[in-house]
Formats: C-alpha cells, structure tokens, sequence
C-alpha cells in the first residue's frame, strides 16, 4: 500500500507541473508552486524528482511521443510520397508549435538553461530522430534506399522544429505557410513524382529501417 501512496504522489506532481508549465511556462514555474499544487511539501517533492528538468522531461515525453505517434499514423494514412511528405512536414513545423498554446516551447525553456552536471538525458532526442527516420522512409523508396541522406534531413527537420518553436513563440504568423510547405516537399523530394504510382510501394524498400512503419490501408500497402 505504500508504494500504491507513492505513485499517488508521483502522478499528482506530474498533473500539476503540466497545468503549470501550460498556465506559466517552464522558466516561470518552480518547484516549490509545484509541490503547493501537488500538494505536498517542498521537502517531499525532492524524494521524488532531483529537479524541475527532470519533472519537465517525465512530462514533456509522454505529451511528446504521444504526438508524435499520431503524426507517424496521420502520414502513413496519406497517398502517395508528396502527400506523406506534406503531412509529415505540416504537422512537425506547423501544427506541433501550435498545439495546446505552444507547449512545445516549454522544451525551447528547458533547454536552454541546462548546465553541465544537470539532470538532461538525451534519450527522448534519439526517440525522436528515430521516429523522424522512420517517416521518412516510408515516404518514399528513394530515402528508405538512402540512409545518408535521410539522416541529412532529420538534421535538417529537428533544427527547423527547433526554430519553428521559437518563432512561433515570438510571431505566431511566422511559422511556414503552404507555399513554403510545398518548396520543402520540392526540396526534399528531387525527382520524385507528385503522384506516387500505387505499384510502387515503399514497404520493400523501408523494411529493416529502425523507426520505419509501413501502414495497413495506405498506398505503401496496396
């Protein structure tokens, strides 16, 4: 029964640092509002988390990949390599800095005040580039081919979401429109035709990719 109390206070910490980072912002919000909100004394806090990143993190991640999961079926869902691209490209720089009043940029805060000897895993950032590389290559056969070049582009993705995060905290109107959206797409999708012939699927090419999910129901599947 104990630890059935404790998973209690785990969770009630986690519930009232989300409101708090959603309401404030992660730079706003310390630990002793959250252990108040929680409520449980300051002290108490610390038996569980050694620090408001590491709080940030256990809630950011599963906000996070839970997202991302449904940015992996919203593509997979879409015909033909520039439509996967388009929703991949859409949902990433436009639609995840807008989502529940700019959370996201919560990750921008968090960040940017690490300091050597703080508690910052880089885990949640593999998972990420992981999953990005998995998009990709199901978007097209020539990137599940092209390892290289894929990885190319996650660089180039986590850094354009990076700056997406922070230009629409400054200047919502910022972030890319559908003319810019769609030079991306020409960008990174060179030779590839805009419709995408329902023979060639991507399966055969994107299989033993890590990340890569081939969907039921889509073009890569008929």
């Amino acid at each position: 029964m104990p630890q059935v109390k404790k998973e209690d206070i785990r969770l009630a910490i986690l519930e009232a640092s989300h409101a708090l980072f959603l309401d404030k912002g992660y730079v706003e919000t310390t630990m002793v509002q959250i252990a108040k909100r929680a409520g449980i004394s300051h002290a108490n806090i610390y038996s569980y988390f050694t620090a408001k990143l590491q709080v940030f993190f256990c809630v950011y991640e599963t906000w996070f990949k839970a997202r991302i999961t449904l940015l992996e079926a919203e593509v997979m869902a879409a015909h033909g390599a520039h439509a996967r691209m388009r929703t991949l490209l859409d949902g990433l720089l436009v639609q995840m800095p807008r989502l529940d009043n700019g959370f996201s940029h919560n990750l921008v805060q968090a960040l940017a005040t690490v300091r050597p000897g703080d508690p910052y895993d880089a885990s949640l950032l593999r998972w990420f580039r992981e999953h990005l590389s998995g998009m990709l290559a199901a978007v097209a056969p020539s990137l599940a081919r092209d390892s290289v070049r894929r990885a190319r582009l996650v660089d180039m993705l986590v850094l354009t979401f990076d700056g997406c995060l922070v230009n629409h905290h400054v200047n919502p109107a910022s972030l890319p429109d559908a003319a810019m959206l769609e030079e991306y797409v020409v960008a990174f999708l060179p030779g590839e035709p805009a419709e995408s012939d329902a023979a060639t699927s991507v399966a055969p090419a994107a299989q033993g990719v890590p990340g890569a999910v081939i969907p039921s129901g889509s073009a890569a599947a008929a």
